[in-house]
Parts: structure tokens; sequence; C-alpha cells
């Protein structure tokens, strides 16, 4: 690691690995150092959503993503019980693939899949594009000036220590990022929400998911409370979440997790294998910046939200999706650095509204605890797991039989638990449907796509996801697969505006890209153009992320200029971003992860 390199990413996790994929399939070679040994360990994310797997579709790797997932679970339950052999409280199905009434919405649906076995196939995809992971890496801090970054870091396995120097460096460190805190940018929000122990284990539960085969179960009992993951279809491997307050994993022994995961299952004769433990911090945090100079800020290392909404993975791959083409564009002068600024004007503010709803879905899980009567989440004890089993009085809850009172309590709690749809459907206005305000597009005076969470009409609105279509249902052959990886790719079924972009190219320097769709060109699906929001004669040009750069409803005699004006804004123009030099060195602290 001593020659001059343009790119280095810190981190080997879903983020920087993305990133480091999308790289490679540009034609760069980033550094990639990791400060783990390898990529085992435990998961800590478990959804890929549909956004998500439209960016792997662009990596080569979605196909393996959704063999190796668990692609029912996202279509099955998420159920609320005392145990997982005791009283249930209440189930949400948890929505399907999302249609509107001019057909799907993507060629994808959320898939289920442990964080660690994602790790394995994006690594083995960086690997087979001729990339490699400096495993056994840690970073201990950077000197950065005018022309790069000068990267120092030490093997972990013997503490030999060594540099190395980098045009770019984009931090994908995690929570605690050691980038983040070299370069001094500070978080903005609340640090501790609340403190929880994961446990992994395996365990056959098959038979108690009978009649209600689910993603989570939360578990409300008088002693264990907390929330089971399912990691496959099968039901064998489990991590359960478990609040614990002020207490620390350490006080907690291998004997003492195992007897907390058969209480919270209710049958003390189930065998439960151990994997592991660890601890974690719920925080609600965006990084106040994402940049200083040549330094940029990806994934968990500048936002970091509560686990309800499961959008913390996936807003770090779409991060590296929006980063990396304007990176490249930089770098290859085809644009100045001011686009690069606009990757923060675009993302911070999804971070924020994912961080708000995040937060949201949090405190109105509330609700549940209203109608139940008691708290599913308040903190264990820490002699949670000792004694016999134990459940709720009936007069505690008064939900058992089919009298009158009994029936009220349970329609009340369902009624509740059903309040909880925007949180467990995967609601597409937050998967699909978010937008960007500001940064590189054109804005075009059409009303602003809805942000209600569970509400996403598709439309080519500038800022906006460019629309699924596809005559055969498929991605490679959609409006989303037919967008090139530079330049602007451009939409219409007129023919004329092929020499149009011809001029707007050479008046602006920026490739584009005609796709011709209906009787001149490809066939997109019926409803492709409606969609897209233009009449026969219009056109929409895409930005290389699948987000709309510019639209014009009906082709004018200005058209030329209006293309390449909109073009130029993929350029950028301006005086360079000018770097904060700084010179720090982080040696390794214990942060939560």
């Amino acid at each position: 690691m001593t020659r001059k390199d343009k790119i280095a990413i810190i981190g080997a996790g879903p983020t920087g690995l993305s990133a480091a994929i999308l790289l490679r399939l540009r034609g760069y070679e980033p550094i990639v150092i990791e400060r783990r040994p390898d990529s085992t360990g435990y998961p800590a994310a478990h959804v890929a959503n549909t956004r998500t797997m439209e960016v792997f579709a662009e990596m080569g790797v979605a196909d393996r993503v959704w063999s190796e997932g668990d692609t029912k679970a996202m279509s099955s339950l998420v159920v609320w019980l005392e145990s997982m052999a005791g009283r249930e409280y209440g189930v949400l199905p948890i929505q399907g693939a999302a249609i509107d009434d001019r057909g799907p919405l993507s060629a994808f649906n959320s898939v289920n899949i442990p964080q660690t076995r994602l790790e394995a196939l994006l690594l083995d995809r960086f690997e087979s594009l001729g990339g490699k992971v400096c495993f056994d890496h840690e970073l201990l801090g950077l000197e950065q000036d005018q022309d790069g970054v000068k990267v120092l870091f030490k093997r972990v396995a013997d503490g030999s220590r060594g540099s190395f120097r980098c045009d770019w460096l984009i931090g994908c460190d995690g929570a605690g990022s050691t980038v983040r805190r070299a370069i001094g940018i500070e978080m903005e929000g609340p640090r501790t929400i609340a403190r929880f122990m994961t446990i992994y284990f395996e365990a056959d539960l098959d038979r108690l998911r009978e009649g209600r085969r689910g993603l989570l179960y939360w578990v409300g009992g008088p002693e264990a409370r907390g929330v089971f993951i399912s990691f496959d279809e099968a039901g064998r491997t489990w991590a359960m979440l478990v609040p614990v307050g002020d207490l620390s994993i350490e006080d907690f022994d291998d004997a003492a997790a195992t007897r907390i995961v058969h209480k919270a299952i209710g049958d003390l004769s189930v065998p439960v294998t151990l994997q592991a433990v660890s601890s974690w911090n719920m925080s609600a945090q965006v990084a106040e910046t994402y940049r200083n100079g040549r330094v940029i800020l990806a994934g968990d290392a500048c936002h970091r939200f509560p686990p309800t909404g499961g959008l913390g993975m996936n807003t770090g791959i779409q991060d590296a999706h929006n980063l990396v083409w304007k990176l490249c564009a930089v770098i290859g002068g085809q644009a100045g650095e001011g686009l690069i600024d606009s990757y923060e004007q675009e993302r911070r503010p999804v971070a924020k509204r994912n961080t708000d709803q995040s937060v949201h879905n949090l405190m109105k899980m509330r609700m549940i605890d209203a109608a139940l009567g008691i708290e599913t989440l308040a903190p264990i004890a820490l002699d949670a797991g000792t004694g016999p089993l134990t459940s709720w009085p009936p007069e505690r809850l008064g939900i058992d039989g089919d009298h009158t009172t009994a029936l009220k309590r349970r329609a009340e709690i369902q009624a509740a638990i059903d309040a909880q749809a925007e949180h467990f459907a995967q609601g597409a206005g937050i998967d699909l449907g978010f937008a960007y305000t500001e940064g590189v597009l054109v804005p075009d005076g059409s009303p602003a796509p809805s942000r209600e969470p569970c509400e996403y009409r598709p439309d080519a609105h500038p800022g906006a996801r460019l629309p699924f279509s596809s005559a055969d249902g498929s991605f490679a052959n959609s409006t989303l697969g037919l967008v090139q990886p530079y330049g602007v790719t451009l939409f219409s079924r007129d023919p004329a505006w092929i020499a149009i972009a011809e001029a707007a190219a050479a008046q602006s320097g920026v490739v584009i890209t005609v796709q011709l769709f209906g009787s001149e060109g490809r066939d997109l699906g019926p409803n492709v153009q409606d969609l897209m929001g233009i009449d026969d004669s219009g056109a929409v040009a895409v930005r290389p992320d699948g987000h709309v750069l510019w639209r014009l409803r009906a082709r004018t005699d200005g058209a030329t200029d209006c293309l390449a004006d909109a073009a130029a804004r993929m350029a950028a123009p301006g005086e360079p971003f000018a770097p904060i030099v700084c010179s720090r060195t982080v040696e390794a602290e214990g942060v939560d992860p």
C-alpha cells in the first residue's frame, strides 16, 4: 500500500463495499482498508429494501442477494406476544409487492438477508472485479493538504505502522467513525435514546411460529422483553434485542443471556445454542457536514438511526450510489469539485428525514404499550432470567376469554398494532418516493411528490427516482436498467431528440445518450410515457444514479439550449471547494458500534 491511488475507502461494511464495487465498475481501483481480520461476524442490519436492490442490480449482485436471502419474510407478519409459546397480543401483515394502477413500482421487492451474508456477497463481487480489501488494517489518523490525504494506519495483528497517500478518501467506518473524528466533524442529535444487548443464538422455533410465520416477534412478558429477529426462512438463526438501560453486557454472562432467551421463548425445553452477545447504543444523529476537504463521509459514519424502519444500511448504500458518480466525474475532469458538494446537499436531508421517521416509528410504538398496559421495551432486570417461567396474571392484561371486556381489550390492542403500518409495511414513500429538492436538478414547476411514508405515485419529477417501467418486468430491460453510468441519459419517444441531444452535448461538454421508446425505439411497457409525465414530443433527462435531472413535457424551439443548460448542471462549474487542512492522529477508542 505504498503507491499513490486516487481513492481510499475506510471500512468494508455494506456502504464501503458498495462504493468500492461502483468505483471498480467505472474503472477505478480504490484501496479499501478494514479493521476487522475478515468479513465474518454477526449481523446488525438484515433488510435490503427495494431501492437498494435496484442499486445492487447495477452492481451485478442483486440476483445473488435475492437467491440467498429470505424473500418471503417481507410479505409475512410482525407479531406481538407475551412469549413465543405464550399469549399472542396481535399481528400486523408486512406489505408485499407495491404497485400503482399502472403496474409494479420496481422489478424487486425488499429481501431479508443478514448483514454478514450480504457483506460476503458484496466482497465476492468486489474481488471478482479485481478488488482486494486490506483486512486487519486500522486507521490511526489523517493528514490532509490541498493535494490529497495521507492515511496513517497500523496492522492490528502485529502493531506495525505505515501510511499511504490518496487524492480522495471516503469514510465508511461506522457509527464510531475514526475518519469523522479525525476531521473534526460533530454529530447533531441525541447520542443515546436507549441501550440494548443483542443475543445471537440458534434454536428451532418453527413449531412456535406455526400459523404466524414472521420477520419480527416483539416479546412483552413479565421478565423477558425485547425483539426476536428471524434471519432465515427455516427459523433456526435468530437475534434477540434486549433493552438493558444502564446495565452493561458484562453484567450478563452466557448462562444469563441463554436464560433470558429461554424466558422469551416461553419453553425451557427448547435447545438454545448461544453464539454471541454484544451491546449497542440507539441514537438519532446526523453529521453536521458530510465533507472536510478531500475527505467525505458515508453511511453510519454520518448518520445513526434507530432500527425502527430498517433504514440505516439502506441509506448508507444509497449514499455511496449518489456519491460515486459525482466523485468519478470530478476525478475524470468532467466536473468541478462543486459537484461533490451536491452529495451532502442531496443526501443529508434524506438522512434527516429517515432519522425523523425512525424516531417517529419508535415513539409510535408506545401506543401498543398504552393499549397493553405494560412497557414492552422497559429495561430488563439483572435477574430476569432466573426462577421459573412466569406469565402475566389474567387480571393484569384483561384479554383472556370471550367476554365483552376481553374482546374490547383485544380490539384496542390490535388497533394500536394496526397503527404501526407505516413502520412495518415498508412504505414505498420512504423506500422509493424520496426526491432531492436541491442539488443536481432543474425544477420544472410541478408539484412536489408526497412526503407521506406510505404514499408513492411514480412521476419523473426533477430530483425524484426515475419511474420503473419494463415490458417484460425485468430490471435490465427497464427505464432504470438503461440509465448509463456517466453523463446524461435522455428518454423520449420522439426521434427529433437525437439531433437535439448531439447539439446539446457539444454545447455543454456532457455526454448525452438517447434512449428512444415506443414505435421508434424500445418497448418499455404501455405506461412509460404516462409515468414520465410527458407528451409525445417531451423528454426526461436522467443522472447516472437514476434520479431525474430535467424534464420537458413537450418539445419547444429552445429545446437544445434547455437541455444543454440542464446537462451543464452535471459539470457543476464554479470555484473548487477549498480543502480544510488538517493533521490529526486518532488512536482507536472504545466506541459503541
